[in-house]
């Protein structure tokens, strides 16, 4: 067993090869080590790199082969978890050994070697494996002949200058024998061991041609076969290594946290885990054509699917664990949500170097880029505006109290809403996003979301309710009526907070100065006055005078239908006045025909 902190001139000299000898498997060799004496105890500290998924079991057992134990590793490193390493990290791993005493050195002793119980070993097999006394070997265990030896016990093995030599071959040049299970160098010719001398001699045999041929053809068969056996293993060991850096990988990003998560609000077959092969391809290798804009979390590309489905990929540009919670949170939450005016979430990925979420793709942006613009004449007509209101209302009551586990969304802005095809909301961005019991009425965090669009009463006590996503969709109803940004530091100092400047107006009835030029051209009085005071509403400064979002849904459904209503009507009316004009010209034109006609027949009628 080589344990680590030890040099390989070092490893070389006590071994009897040269330090660039490649040891074969399953063979035993000496590592020497310094030892210390730590609370009473002797030990050697290992340190130990974490390549691959271990547990402290494993370590312990298995790589340091009972030389150390699970309790000694979990002492020495009390932050460990004895379940799960963190890949790519270091630890101590204490090893036993010790030191002569003064009584063993008395007899010669020089060192002592510390050795693994194996399956069969026996203490006479051990002593005489290392040739040493059986009585020395039990003394410094302190064992009797009647001592059972256990697999993975370590030993202590006295060494003296007579029996420090080690099994194994040399790789230096010159000449090699085995004297009982040791081997001894003689590169002049000859060495003593023991009372007798050993002579090597060379042979001056010539090899028949016959037999020359039949190595070459044999040599060269072999080295076929070798090549293709390195080629087959080197594509096993390849798949291997793919399998295990892609096992780290799921773990690195949260994979065991995102299958508990989701185990325990049952939704674990719902989300598909796509293949980074998979989005690789959808994407042309993240290609920077495909590239859709940058989040919070990462960059968006845009991908297209075997299938054909347009999708955008969400990456993540670093990793660190708040970005991986959220990630692994966003999941979780779309998990639960099925609903037209929330973007669909189709799977994720965990096995590339960050981790992806794959969306439906969005095609028309945001709602921020298409309220905020210099050109009036482009933005959005108010009939959308007032649509989209209604839709994202929609989703965020059915956000709080119609999904199968209540969400709170915690960064409700117009940058967060996309629009497709058709101008539809698809509300989007559940990094922030929490799961609430039926139980709880708030959370308490760090306070997170964006200036202009935070509850006030949240960034002072840190407890997020429903209310307080029911304040940012206020600012975005604000934003929908004026066009303007909530924090802006080109307006007016008084004017610089978009809601206290919106409201400041509503109290002096003048409105249509900060109405948006499109919102005051197309939208009536009413309509105007009553999405301004349901906005006004959403923003007091007292979560408890607000309304639910329940509340905000159900009244701009309310205006949307009897705005609908009153279109019909007035288009009736039109269709009214239109028919009685048709009617009444042909009713003159009858009754000039009709006079017209009796006058021919000699009489006048009408």
């Amino acid at each position: 067993m080589v344990k680590q902190n030890s040099e390989a001139s070092s490893i070389a000299l006590i071994n009897n090869v040269s330090s660039i000898f490649t040891f074969p498997l399953e063979k035993r060799i000496v590592v020497p080590v310094s030892c210390s004496c730590a609370r009473g105890i002797f030990q050697h500290n290992a340190s130990y790199f974490i390549q691959y998924l271990e547990t402290v079991f494993t370590v312990a057992n298995n790589t340091y082969q009972g030389l150390t134990t699970c309790q000694a590793i979990l002492d020495q490193n009390p932050f460990l978890s004895p379940k799960y390493l963190d890949i790519g990290s270091y630890f101590k791993v204490p090893l036993r050994c010790a030191c002569p005493s003064s009584n063993q050195m008395a007899k010669g002793v020089i060192s002592l070697l510390v050795y693994t119980v194996t399956w069969g070993d026996t203490v006479q097999s051990i002593a005489n494996s290392f040739g040493v006394d059986e009585a020395s070997l039990l003394e410094a265990n302190k064992l009797s002949q009647e001592s059972t030896l256990y697999p993975f016990t370590p030993l202590l093995v006295p060494l003296t200058n007579e029996n420090r030599l080690t099994n194994g071959k040399s790789a230096n040049q010159g000449n090699s024998t085995n004297v009982g299970n040791f081997s001894c160098l003689y590169p002049n010719g000859s060495v003593q061991v023991g009372e007798k001398d050993i002579y090597c001699r060379a042979q001056n045999k010539k090899f028949p041609a016959k037999l020359v041929a039949l190595l070459g053809v044999g040599i060269g068969l072999g080295l076929l076969c070798f090549f293709v056996f390195a080629y087959k293993l080197y594509q096993f060991l390849k798949k291997r290594r793919s399998r295990i850096q892609k096992a780290r990988l799921f773990v690195q990003n949260g994979g065991l946290m995102l299958q508990q998560r989701l185990s325990s609000y049952g939704s674990s077959e719902k989300t598909k885990l796509f293949t980074a092969e998979e989005l690789q391809r959808a994407t042309d290798n993240y290609n920077k054509s495909r590239f859709l804009g940058q989040g919070g979390f990462g960059t968006v590309y845009k991908g297209m699917l075997p299938d054909g489905t347009i999708v955008a990929v969400k990456r993540s540009k670093t990793i660190d664990r708040r970005e991986i919670e959220q990630f692994i949170n966003e999941v979780v939450i779309l998990s639960q949500i099925n609903h037209r005016n929330i973007v669909k979430f189709l799977g994720c990925c965990l096995e590339s170097e960050f981790p992806l979420l794959v969306y439906e793709f969005i095609s028309n942006g945001t709602l921020s880029q298409h309220i905020h613009v210099q050109d009036q004449e482009s933005s959005l007509p108010w009939e959308d505006r007032f649509r989209i209101a209604g839709e994202v209302a929609g989703a965020v009551a059915y956000m709080h109290s119609a999904a199968s586990v209540p969400i709170f969304h915690r960064d409700i802005k117009s940058s967060n809403i996309l629009l497709d095809e058709k101008y539809s909301a698809k509300v989007s961005d559940f990094g922030t996003s929490r799961l609430i019991s039926y139980d709880k009425t708030h959370i308490t965090t760090i306070v997170q979301g964006t200036f202009g669009y935070l509850d006030p009463e949240y960034f002072y006590t840190s407890q997020f309710t429903e209310k307080s996503d029911v304040y940012s969709f206020g600012v975005v109803l604000i934003e929908l009526l004026s066009g303007e940004k909530p924090i802006s530091s080109t307006r007016a100092e008084d004017e610089k907070n978009l809601v206290a400047h919106f409201i400041s107006l509503a109290e002096e009835n003048s409105l249509e100065k900060i109405l948006d030029p499109r919102v005051a051209r197309e939208a009536s009085a009413e309509v105007v006055h009553a999405v301004a005071k349901l906005a006004m509403n959403c923003v007091r400064s007292n979560a408890k005078n607000r309304p639910s979002m329940r509340e905000v849904a159900m009244e701009l459904d309310g205006m949307i239908k009897s705005q609908h209503c009153l279109e019909i009507i007035d288009q009736e009316n039109l269709v009214g006045d239109e028919e009685d004009d048709s009617t009444s010209e042909t009713d003159s034109k009858l009754g000039e025909d009709d006079i017209a006609f009796s006058k021919e027949t000699g009489t006048v009628s009408i």
